[in-house]
């Protein structure tokens, strides 16, 4: 017998705004509360509204325990700077379903989650880019002084001289 593989998606902001649409693409589709909250355009509101009413998407919260396991993760690839409440919730969310058994993919254009994903060995696809081919690893720096941090130290101004920090990739993988 054949069985038919369900298409499971998680849907960040970007991809919403991007244009996809969970009433026309076949699949189930989850987002998290935060996502309606970053949703300012009423015709994408009423969208999501009526995709939510007919089944068609669902809001789910991930547990604690995943957003803290994948802010951990973020720690320490140094992508935890780019990434919002909203971006961290998403990926805790695939990292829920998939650790139930379900096989989703991350619809998102932005290059820290798509990184984090490549840790995380989660799928996923872009709207727009292309996309990234190389995983990064990140480290803290102060432009002004030199001094370099892990990129566990939930720090934003430099301990030395008090500048803010950026991050630079220090380890390039292709993927």
């Amino acid at each position: 017998m054949n069985s038919i593989k369900k298409h499971i998606f998680v849907l960040d902001t970007s991809a919403i705004l991007y244009g996809f649409n969970p009433q026309i693409i076949e699949g189930e589709h989850y987002i998290t509360p935060k996502i309606l909250s970053e949703i300012h355009d009423e015709k994408l509101k009423m969208i999501l509204e009526i995709s939510i009413s007919l089944g068609k998407l669902k809001i789910r919260f991930p547990k604690h325990e995943n957003i803290e396991f994948i802010k951990n993760k973020a720690i320490e690839s140094g992508d935890i700077l780019s990434l919002s409440e909203t971006d961290l919730e998403v990926l805790a969310l695939a990292f829920e379903l998939k650790s139930e058994g379900l096989d989703p993919v991350i619809i998102s254009d932005d290059y820290s989650i798509q990184n984090l994903c490549t840790l995380l060995s989660l799928s996923f696809r872009s709207i727009v880019t292309e996309g990234i081919s190389q995983r990064f690893l990140w480290i803290i720096y102060c432009p002004a002084c030199g001094a370099t941090y892990r990129s566990s130290e939930e720090i934003t101004n430099c301990k030395i001289c008090g500048h803010t920090l950026k991050r630079k990739v220090y380890k390039k993988e292709k993927i």
